[in-house]
């Protein structure tokens, strides 16, 4: 079994509706047969008030990001003759799945997740090796991503490796799912409801940790809508 994660963009002359109705009517019927699993996050108009939590090094930012789970990647090249009818770019990857935090209760299969979901792309910085990032985000940074956040949810993805020449060297796609206030409300994102100086203290943790291993040059941010579809 195999995981793809696909960055999305829509076509320069649908709306963002058509997109999403594309996706979540369409794309069922086209591939339900090829897949195991489908999850579809959309930058939809629900997730609007998340927009300055958007980061893109790499503009236009994509429209949507998507998962599916497949018997092999040799099945990729049919995916994306679907994908590419209602695009206008496509960029794919294998990755390794690492679930930290599952809710199913608050993401039902076939309808909008609660909250809202963001999806970060990243880089690893020239200065670590590949071993150092990721003994550094697993063994240290994801206990304080799970004490400093509101998160719900929260899945790590390993690039095993891109799909198209053009894709970015993202190192892991990351998604986590947070309470619809942690839109607008730090304090509810950084899991400080109502407490300014929690909220001091885990943003300070989470921020001095993300500098460790981060590179914000190369970083993606996307709030999305999460459907899980198959």
């Amino acid at each position: 079994m195999e995981k793809l994660a696909y960055q999305l963009w829509k076509k320069d002359d649908d709306s963002l509706d058509t997109f999403k109705d594309a996706l979540l009517n369409n794309l069922k019927k086209d591939i339900a047969e090829l897949v195991s699993a489908l999850q579809i996050n959309i930058a939809d108009a629900d997730v609007e008030p998340a927009n300055n939590l958007a980061q893109s090094n790499y503009p236009p930012a994509p429209n949507a990001v998507i998962f599916i789970k497949v018997k092999s990647y040799f099945l990729a090249d049919t995916l994306e003759s679907f994908l590419e009818k209602i695009t206008s770019k496509v960029h794919g990857f294998v990755v390794s799945e690492s679930i930290i935090l599952d809710n199913s209760e608050k993401s039902p299969l076939g309808s909008r997740s609660e909250g809202f979901s963001q999806v970060v792309l990243l880089e690893k910085p020239e200065t670590m090796s590949a071993f150092d990032w990721f003994d550094y985000w697993t063994n240290f940074h994801t206990k304080i991503a799970i004490q400093t956040q509101s998160n719900f949810i929260y899945v790590q993805n390993t690039v095993v490796r891109p799909l198209q020449k053009a894709s970015p060297s993202f190192i892991a796609i990351i998604e986590e799912c947070f309470p619809l206030e942690a839109m607008t409300d730090p304090k509810v994102f950084y899991n400080a409801k109502n407490n300014p100086e929690q909220f001091a203290k885990n943003l300070q943790i989470m921020m001095e940790s993300c500098e460790k291993f981060i590179d914000f040059k190369k970083i993606e941010v996307i709030p999305t809508s999460r459907y899980r579809i198959i």
